[in-house]
């Protein structure tokens, strides 16, 4: 987090210091010396001037690909225009991945000035620039790359049959044959072989049976692996013998398309391989007759034909669709299994120890088992050993046996699968002596070839309670042990049917990348482009890329997915150098189950990485180093990551100096050309996510023995850096929450069981080197006040400086500030700047906590606050593309970017963001491509909105949600939904006809302002109460705050007499509630600021300053130091945004800056506190397009003090009360020259109007 008060980047200035004006902060597409633009750019700079009044009159802008002051690219000539921001380029297409040099030269009435800054194109051309980069991931296939390599590039075949219309062909079965001698004195011993069929095959080696493709509809799309082929039958050649079957087309029953698509690598004997494919090559033979026998060496195919050949992987009808990945195993039930210990005692009584079991299976006869779906529990804890290697265990937790522990786990032998497993019975709770013991597992082993067996828990487990030093290995020998005896199958007691199957340890471990290049001349310029599906931590020789985190940004990546561009060319060095990646899920790859779909997202995949390091020599020679299968890639220490649930993180699997140069990486696997996301690459525009903060706790107590809460000043997003000493496979565990239980432990839990597995917990598993080991989590946040921690090591607890809780969030720069007299104002301010920043992770969330959602209306109602306190425009533009992205042909969805969750609602007033985000960010900020990027998106959304409003009254799913009287977990409070959706169907429409004029589509204005006029004349008639006076609605729970403040709000009254009687309904019914709100999430923005403008800033203020149920006071004074979800202290969201929304209050009104025309080029200045009791003083700024504008004001014995601090180019309108003498500069205002002329007075008010500079006001 930054705070921007003037010069921002690096920029060099010029300006004559006779005509006392400056140029500085130059920026490009609203960032400093930005690298990586990719639209056409748009140039801003800030003018400063000692002088007062001044103002822009023209500007000259100049870029060069050479130097700066150049003019080779472009040269804009003398612009007349006020205007020093957004200045468009308008000269040739810019060239891809090239750095530009940029001046500009302003005239202004007090002289000129100039200044020069750069920035750098991004790839403009997009994949012939990406080009021959390739997504990379995990190669959980275990597929070598060279056979990936042939298997993307061999051909689709069939056997010739007559009257064939490639590709297809008569249903019914061919047999392909190819016949490979291999090369002189070469033996082959075994083949791994990718294969699919259109529509299904069998495969035979040497004559014998290797596997068959499983018989799902469309399984050619799925190639098939099959590993550890045996060739040893034949030393002179091998025979790759298909059967291949293609079934009659479903719509027509006739022919359809017809092909086999192949590639092995041949092993031979002394270590050496070759490749193998279907092509046109000799090799191959084909028939639709097929022999008995066809398969077998002896057969002869000397008659048979060449096989028809369709084309090269890619060609149509099957394009790319052919998938490469592991079968999926699935989860093994337990009700076969059989609870098991070495007595039948044990599920009764057992002494407290630990119990070693094993079990040796052996796969089926010519199966090759790839991987293992394990379920497993023991009372009490267990760990699990396959084939010697240790795959994890239990959580150190009571009554840990209730999850059962799922585990997925790559096999790579052909031999027997041999399980270990110590299991441990702890003392009884209360006795302290023997208690209920019992091991139960449930095993799926899953073939190559789609088949499976299953293991269970039974009496066939060998048992041992004191095994022997290297027992867990896979060649120990146990013929020795004893059986396991039985204690019932599933559902026996003590146990019951009371285990549940979770996966909140199961293994998805994330990948290491390398990519090793080497350098051997100067490198002047050096830019890294990346992309991820999901996240990416980049090091360049061992070094981090950059300081962001949680990078790239979330979208919807099947429509966008973002890129970042870096300059790293002080980390490349002559000779080698390596460029290496570990990969996180974000939303791309979750295998958490929730109620918000994103692990079944239609972009769902492995996480991915594409990356180009785009090099330029001394001697002007470019170079490009890019992601490719000649990567290597092992899975890593994060054996689990999910951006909800958090990170399991296995210290024991830490690979020392893996991301150095100097690094052996030969026995890893080459990394695998992933699944390609749909989705365009864009510059990531939203600001990086880093770790703006660090802070220590204030507290550490131990609430129950063993466990540890820390708590930390305020309520962050984040997570925890833990440094911790202890013996290897300690398991350190770390819940994380915003609440306390009344016992001191931390409320971390998932109580709306909206997550199926982990929620706000990392494990962290040390390597034990007996030096301390710093854990740190790099692909979840959480929102927490407290954490708590089991399983600390050793009989010390933890101290501050062991437990650094660390802040997360995108880094906006703050751009406005707010103080004032009043402690409890300055203090809702505070925690409103927290609970936004809080709130962003390259989207405006609902919370850090429980949803991590981009709800619309959440981003909706805290916009403005947004673009007044933050440069967040860009983040603001970012996320209004999410929204239309979500759109198919109805609203946008209501949270943005979606998985689908969240489309075709009814709910206009969350749906409004998608037109009301971007008319706002043009108002603050002058931008009018986010209007004219959206435009016929917003355009075709309140068209339909508006055709499915019959009469022109609008419905809504979503009201004026979380009022006082709602449920703490939220609600639609008891009113008539119908006024609000038709209040935001009116607003919709009326911004519209702003938007359109704006871009010039006059005839769209004038019909969005009729439609507009017919809505509100429906409104009113609708629900206009003849008797009362204000609006009333059907089943409306007595008087309504939230419609009427909406009514005002959006000028639906029918005129200024309608309008008072409504504010005073307001303001009655606040003060009949004892000076309190009954507003929610849509009404509470409107509350203070329609009272204070329609005669009642004293209510207002009262609400402002309130400390009792419901108030925002009454949050404060019970420990918040964020804005909540609910009004109760029940809430659920201790960090939610969508209630805590007084900040325009603050700046509009207490400070009294109203915007009066487009980004603040002119402005009204008229405090609304001056002569109130109880606030003696405010104070504030905010950083314009134009510069910085500050108010200062304060009464004293009577006499109001204002000071004002207007940017160049800026014209201010300050407003005082008529009757009071005003005096600038210790002058009346009548002896002031400079604003003397520009004073007006009413019977209500003086105003004068000034220009910019620095003035001090008095009135009394």
């Amino acid at each position: 987090m930054r705070v921007l008060f003037a010069l921002v980047g690096a920029a060099s200035v010029l300006w004559n210091v006779c005509a006392q004006v400056s140029v500085s902060r130059l920026l490009v597409e609203n960032k400093p010396a930005p690298l990586g633009i990719d639209v056409t750019p748009r140039f801003s700079w800030t003018l400063s001037s000692t002088a007062s009044g001044v103002s822009q009159s023209s500007y000259r802008i100049t870029v060069s690909s050479r130097s700066a002051g150049g003019t080779d690219v472009w040269d804009s000539g003398t612009v007349s225009s006020s205007k020093p921001y957004l200045a468009p380029y308008g000269g040739p297409a810019l060239t891809s991945d090239t750095t530009y040099f940029w001046s500009v030269s302003v005239t202004t009435s007090a002289g000129s000035a100039s200044a020069s800054s750069t920035f750098s194109s991004g790839f403009l051309k997009g994949e012939s620039d990406w080009s021959p980069s390739v997504w990379i991931g995990k190669n959980a296939t275990l597929v070598p790359a060279a056979l990936l390599t042939a298997f993307n590039t061999a051909s689709w075949i069939w056997a010739p049959e007559p009257g064939q219309t490639p590709p297809n062909a008569p249903a019914g079965d061919v047999a392909l044959r190819l016949t490979y001698t291999p090369p002189s004195g070469k033996t082959p011993s075994s083949a791994t072989v990718l294969v699919t069929a259109d529509d299904r095959f069998t495969l035979y080696a040497n004559g014998a049976l290797v596997g068959s493709s499983p018989t799902t509809t469309d399984i050619w799309r799925n190639a098939q692996i099959f590993r550890n082929v045996d060739l040893s039958a034949s030393s002179s050649s091998v025979l790759f013998a298909f059967k291949a079957t293609n079934l009659p087309d479903v719509g027509t029953g006739g022919a359809g398309p017809a092909g086999l698509l192949f590639s092995a690598q041949i092993t031979f004997t002394d270590g050496s391989s070759a490749i193998v494919s279907s092509s046109s090559s000799t090799g191959w033979k084909a028939t639709s007759s097929i022999p008995t026998d066809f398969q077998l060496p002896s057969t002869s195919d000397t008659s048979w034909s060449a096989p028809a050949v369709w084309g090269t992987y890619g060609v149509s009808p099957w394009n790319t669709q052919v998938v490469v990945a592991a079968p999926t195993p699935t989860t093994p039930p337990l009700t076969t299994a059989t609870w098991i210990w070495n007595t039948a005692t044990g599920g009764s009584a057992a002494p407290a120890g630990t119990m070693a079991f094993r079990r040796a299976f052996t796969p089926t006869s010519g199966k090759n088992p790839v991987s293992a779906s394990i379920v497993m529990t023991a009372d009490d804890v267990f760990t699990l050993w396959i084939g010697g290697n240790l795959i994890g265990g239990a959580p150190n937790e009571t009554d840990v046996w209730q999850t059962a522990q799922q585990f997925n786990v790559q096999l790579n032998s052909s031999g027997n699968v041999v399980f270990a497993v110590l299991a441990t019975n702890r003392p009884d709770v209360s006795t302290g002596g023997a208690s209920p013991a019992g091991f139960l597992a449930s095993i799926n082993i899953l073939y190559s070839d789609g088949s499976s067996s299953a293991l269970t828990t039974d009496t066939s487990w060998k048992v041992n309670p004191s095994p022997p030093s290297g027992w867990q290995a896979a060649d120990f020998n146990d013929g020795s042990w004893a059986a396991a005896s039985s204690e019932g199958t599933y559902g026996v007691g003590p146990w019951n049917t009371n285990v549940n199957i979770q996966d909140a340890l199961g293994e998805h471990p994330a990948p290491l990348l390398r990519g090793k290049f080497s350098v051997s001349k100067q490198v002047t310029r050096a830019h890294l482009y990346y992309s991820a599906g999901g996240y990416a931590t980049i090091t360049l020789n061992g070094k981090p890329v950059s300081d962001h985190v949680l990078s790239p940004g979330f979208t919807k990546y099947d429509t966008r997915i973002q890129y970042v561009v870096l300059d790293v060319q002080s980390l490349v060095t002559q000779g080698n150098n390596v460029l290496s990646a570990i990969l996180g899920r974000s939303h791309y790859g979750v295998t958490q189950g929730n109620v918000w779909n994103w692990n079944g997202a239609p972009w769902h995949g492995e996480p991915v990485l594409r990356a180009v390091l785009s090099l330029t020599y001394s001697d002007g020679s470019k170079d490009k180093i890019v992601s490719s299968g000649a990567w290597k890639n092992i899975e890593g220490p994060t054996r689990l990551d999910d951006v909800f649930g958090g990170e399991n993180y296995d210290a024991r699997y830490t690979i020392p100096n893996w991301n150095l140069p100097s690094f052996d990486d030969s026995a890893w696997n080459f990394a695998l050309a992933g699944q390609v996301p749909k989705g365009a690459l864009v510059r990531a525009r939203n600001p990086p996510t880093r770790v703006v903060a660090s802070l220590t706790p204030v507290s550490i107590t131990q609430p129950v023995p063993g466990q540890y809460v820390a708590a930390f000043s305020r309520t962050v997003a984040g997570w925890v850096r833990l440094t911790v000493t202890g013996p290897k496979g300690s398991l350190v565990t770390v819940h994380y929450g915003e609440k306390l239980n009344s016992d001191g432990t931390v409320i971390y839990q998932d109580l709306q069981h909206y997550y199926a597995n982990n929620f706000q917990t990392d494990r962290f598993w040390l390597a034990g080197t007996g030096s301390a080991e710093v854990f740190e989590p790099q692909f979840s946040y959480k929102g927490y006040q407290y954490i708590q921690i089991l399983g600390w090591p050793g009989s010390q607890p933890p101290t501050p400086a062991n437990i650094i809780g660390q802040v997360v969030h995108d880094d906006l720069t703050i751009q406005a500030g707010f103080t004032s007299s009043s402690t409890l104002l300055n203090q809702l301010h505070t925690a409103s700047v927290f609970t936004m920043l809080n709130n962003v992770h390259s989207i405006p969330e609902d919370c850090p906590t429980f949803e991590k959602n981009g709800w619309s209306g959440d981003a909706m109602v805290s916009a403005e606050m947004f673009l007044t306190n933050f440069d967040s425009a860009d983040l603001l533009a970012k996320y209004s593309e999410d929204l239309r992205d979500s759109r198919t042909n109805g609203p946008p969805a209501v949270i943005a970017p979606d998985s689908g969750w969240g489309q075709n609602n009814q709910a206009d007033t969350w749906h409004s963001a998608f037109i009301l985000i971007p008319a706002w960010i043009y108002s603050y900020r002058g931008d009018t491509r986010v209007l004219s990027d959206n435009y016929a998106s917003m355009k075709s959304y309140i068209e339909f909105e508006l055709g499915r409003s019959p009469n022109n009254i609008a419905s809504t799913g979503l009201g004026d949600w979380d009022t006082p009287e709602t449920s703490p977990l939220g609600g639609n409070p008891p009113e008539d939904s119908r006024i609000p959706a038709t209040a935001f169907l009116y607003h919709m429409l009326d911004t519209m006809s702003t938007v359109a004029t704006v871009l010039g589509n006059t005839a769209d204005a004038s019909t969005f302002a009729s439609q507009a006029a017919a809505v509100k004349t429906a409104f009113n008639n609708a629900f206009l109460s003849s008797s009362t006076g204000y609006y009333v609605g059907s089943g409306d729970n007595g008087y309504r705050q939230s419609h009427n403040l909406l009514a005002l709000a959006f000028n639906l009254t029918p005129n200024s007499n309608t309008a008072k009687v409504v504010a005073d309904s307001v303001a009655a019914d606040v003060n009949a509630r004892g000076g309190h709100l009954n507003t929610g999430a849509l009404s509470t923005k409107q509350l203070l600021p329609m009272l204070t403008v329609h005669g009642h800033a004293d209510t207002a203020l009262l609400l402002a300053q309130q400390t009792t149920y419901p108030s925002w006071g009454y949050w404060i004074a019970n420990g918040a130091t964020t804005m909540w979800e609910h009004w109760l202290l029940t809430a659920r969201s201790h960090d939610h945004m969508f209630l805590g929304t007084f900040e325009d209050w603050f700046y509009k009104h207490v400070l009294g800056i109203q915007s009066t025309s487009v980004a603040f080029q002119t402005v009204s200045i008229a405090p609304a506190y001056t002569s109130a009791s109880g606030l003696t003083s405010a104070s504030g700024w905010m950083l314009t397009p134009f510069g910085n504008l500050t108010v200062a004001w304060t009464n004293s014995n009577r006499v109001v003090s204002l000071n004002v601090g207007v940017p160049v180019g800026v014209t201010a309108t300050i407003s005082f009360a008529a009757g009071l003498r005003i005096q600038e500069g210790g002058k009346p205002v009548s002896q002031n020259s400079i604003i003397a002329g520009n004073a007006t007075s009413s019977a209500a008010t003086q105003q004068i109007s000034i220009g910019s500079g620095r003035y001090s006001f008095s009135a009394r």
